[in-house]
């Protein structure tokens, strides 16, 4: 057996003999098939190139380790058997146990390369629909149910005259004064960005906006930002869609002839 050893791309352990070269799981397979013959496996050139693989490694694997250990506890027990001399009086029951320890000890490795694939393909949906966003609203309007009908206490005089009193009623000048109609202008904060971003090239969204007190003051900054975008004074970026935005200035790019809309 060759002292050639290595870790696979996928990170399972890989042996290489006179009759077998790849991963040790495909090793087992064709073991239990009888496409390779087990006599012909040097167990102990097996374990010792292992030993350097992991010695090379300096960090243990608990998945490449669990591996070998079982492929190896496996390829143990039919070398074994295959190396005792055959009995003319063969014990059914004894052959069925056997076969039966054989079989769970398949089982249990189709249930770690089912486990291990399937954890893959989550992995891989979960990569793939992280910018997936629910849909938070209700029932579509054409598959709710109607209303219950309103049966209405009076008649159609009766409500003629309610309306009237309602519509009668009151000033048509509304009092907003309680209102804080104090409401940012875009153009202004277009004017504050464009003199940040000149001195901070690189910075964030949030940096840009910690003075803001309210939310329409965000809004306005946020609308501000988009439009410098769109002149191409900056650059937007999001690497990741829960995280911060990037806003970085564009050298050489002037927007003097430029008159926006929010002007």
């Amino acid at each position: 057996m060759s002292g050639d050893s290595h870790q696979s791309i996928g990170g399972s352990y890989s042996v290489k003999t006179a009759v077998f070269e790849g991963p040790m799981g495909i090793l087992l397979e064709l073991v239990t098939r009888h496409q390779i013959e087990i006599t012909a496996i040097d167990l102990s050139d097996l374990v010792s190139d292992y030993l350097k693989f992991l010695d090379e490694m300096r960090k243990l694997d608990l998945d490449v380790t669990s591996e070998f250990l079982l492929v190896a506890a496996t390829l143990i027990q039919l070398k074994a058997r295959a190396l005792l001399p055959a009995d003319a009086d063969i014990d059914i029951d004894e052959e069925l146990a056997l076969m039966e320890e054989r079989d769970r000890l398949l089982q249990r490795l189709l249930v770690c390369v089912t486990f291990r694939d399937v954890a893959a393909v989550i992995k891989h949906r979960l990569q793939e629909t992280n910018r997936y966003v629910p849909r938070v609203s209700g029932l579509d309007q054409k598959i709710e149910a109607p209303p219950p009908e309103v049966v209405l206490p009076i008649d159609g005089v009766g409500l003629a005259e309610i309306a009237s009193k309602v519509f009668t009623r009151g000033d048509d000048d509304l009092d907003l004064d309680h209102l804080d109609l104090h409401l940012p202008s875009v153009s202004v904060a277009i004017d504050e960005l464009r003199v940040r971003i000149a001195t901070e090239l690189d910075t964030t969204f949030d940096e840009l906006v910690e003075h803001c007190e309210r939310p329409v003051e965000l809004a306005a900054y946020f609308l501000a930002l988009l439009e410098l975008a769109r002149w191409g004074i900056v650059g937007v970026s999001q690497p990741e869609w829960t995280g911060p935005i990037r806003v970085n200035h564009k050298e050489g790019v002037s927007a003097g002839h430029i008159t926006s809309e929010w002007t």
